[in-house]
């Protein structure tokens, strides 16, 4: 049986592959779900929902099961809320902080004009078992747009399960049964000084 570091190489390196799950994967796709499962087993982290020291950080999606599309707008980025301007996306992150509740997705982008750009949805959550968090998102943004206020009457709940959490890598399950495969990249995200 194979360790957890050579579990955690091997995803990278596939999800490198796919392009972090924008490019079809193919068999890939079967062998990242099997290298997924044989790790959540080996999971180090007792409770990792409620894991904070370990939570905490910007963390950089290097696959996701999602269906993620480069050529995506803004509007489909936050739930409709944003306007429909087109847009490539670049890299995907989450950043945590289990102090405050934090739970931003993150994505960098390149708009039609060829500028870089950042679109935000803010989000709080709180873990409701060792595993489960629930996650509301309250606001979305980006870059040249005022935030806009998610109305979440229209938005069904959600939670996310944390399955694997070491000091670098995590494993997600969320709601509509995707897998995120994430690494970490900071301790203290300057995010985390936004206005709310």
């Amino acid at each position: 049986m194979a360790d957890a570091a050579a579990l955690k190489a091997e995803l990278a390196e596939l999800g490198a592959a796919t392009d972090s799950g924008f490019a079809a994967g193919g068999k890939r796709v079967a062998r990242i779900a099997e290298l997924a499962t044989a790790l959540e087993a080996l999971n180090p982290t007792p409770a990792p929902a409620r894991a904070a020291d370990l939570l905490r950080g910007r963390w950089r999606l290097i696959w996701s099961s999602f269906g993620l599309e480069r050529e995506a707008t803004l509007a489909r980025l936050s739930f409709n809320l944003l306007p429909a301007e087109p847009i490539c996306v670049h890299t995907l992150f989450q950043e945590v902080d289990p102090e405050t509740g934090l739970y931003d997705n993150v994505v960098s982008y390149e708009g039609a004009d060829g500028g870089a750009g950042e679109a935000v949805t803010l989000g709080q959550f709180r873990a409701v078992t060792d595993v489960r968090m629930d996650v509301v998102f309250t606001h979305a943004q980006a870059t040249g747009h005022p935030r806009v206020v998610i109305d979440n009457a229209k938005i069904p709940p959600l939670f996310s399960d944390v399955v694997y959490l070491d000091s670098d890598f995590r494993l997600n399950r969320g709601s509509f049964g995707s897998l995120y495969v994430l690494t970490l990249t900071d301790r203290a995200p300057a995010r985390w000084a936004r206005d709310t």
